[in-house]
């Protein structure tokens, strides 16, 4: 007789992924409401919007993928944030130099 290896799904896997997902529709709707109502006035909210994204894009990416997927997600999420980072820095000289 052949021993078989029976895997169990995570407990709660299934509710931590809709529960993602749907604060990432959330984030996905706020985005839409901002660029609608008037981006200019909103960019800072819309970048600070993004990087609660890309949170929750990493958050979903540790609940689907394999180790490997899990580092280049991370890495490429991390990517994603230090260009609002810097996107943000530029915008802020811009305004100062405005100003002046």
């Amino acid at each position: 007789m052949d021993a078989k290896i029976i895997e169990f799904p995570e407990r709660g896997r299934e509710n931590r992924l809709v529960s993602s997902t749907a604060r990432l529709e959330a984030i996905v709707q706020e985005v839409e409401r901002i660029v609608a109502d008037d981006p200019a006035a909103g960019f800072d909210r819309l970048l600070a919007t993004m990087e609660r994204m890309s949170d929750q894009l990493l958050d979903l990416a540790c609940l689907l993928f394999d180790e490997e997927s899990k580092l280049q997600a991370r890495s490429a999420l991390k990517s994603l944030s230090d260009k609002i980072v810097e996107t943000r820095e530029a915008f802020e000289q811009l305004e100062g130099r405005k100003r002046t």
